[in-house]
């Protein structure tokens, strides 16, 4: 917030005991409850663009690619980040307006080859594509050493 501001209060209701306790947690770590969903708020919803940039780092330069990595990250399933083949490929030819033949080759393919932490961002499984996930990708790429070695945990 800069100094000319004065802020605007926003409240919730929170009922959920688990909520509150860990609330309760933030707030001695960050001095208070307001200074505790301040910091929460800014990692969660303000570092995005910058989560987004890193993320792009490891992307191939070609637009088409980085455009087919978003529609399989919006299209794969939310907790497992999969999506059956046939479906990735007809979703990334439709939302990206290419051939459906032309997606493996363009898009797949490309994302394949790619390995952030030693993984690959996009991983054929058995009729199946695992898609790494943006916040996947970050901590992977965290996990890496400069000289290319995994980080001791």
């Amino acid at each position: 917030m800069s100094a000319g501001s004065a802020g605007k209060r926003v409240s919730a209701r929170v009922s959920d005991d688990d909520l509150l306790n860990a609330l309760d947690e933030a707030a001695d770590e960050h001095g208070s409850r307001s200074e505790a969903i301040r910091a929460a708020l800014r990692e969660t919803y303000a570092d995005r663009d910058r989560n987004e940039v890193n993320v792009a780092r490891h992307l191939p330069d070609d637009p088409i690619v980085r455009r087919g990595y978003e529609v399989l990250c919006d299209e794969a399933s939310p907790f497992q980040s999969r999506i059956d083949i046939d479906t990735a490929m007809s979703r990334v030819a439709n939302r990206l307006n290419i051939p459906k033949g032309s997606v493996k080759r363009r898009v797949i393919l490309p994302l394949e080859r790619q390995r952030v932490g030693g993984k690959q961002i996009v991983e054929p499984n058995w009729g199946v594509l695992v898609v790494r996930q943006p916040d996947e990708l970050t901590e992977l790429a965290g996990a890496v050493r400069t000289d290319g070695g995994e980080r001791d945990a």
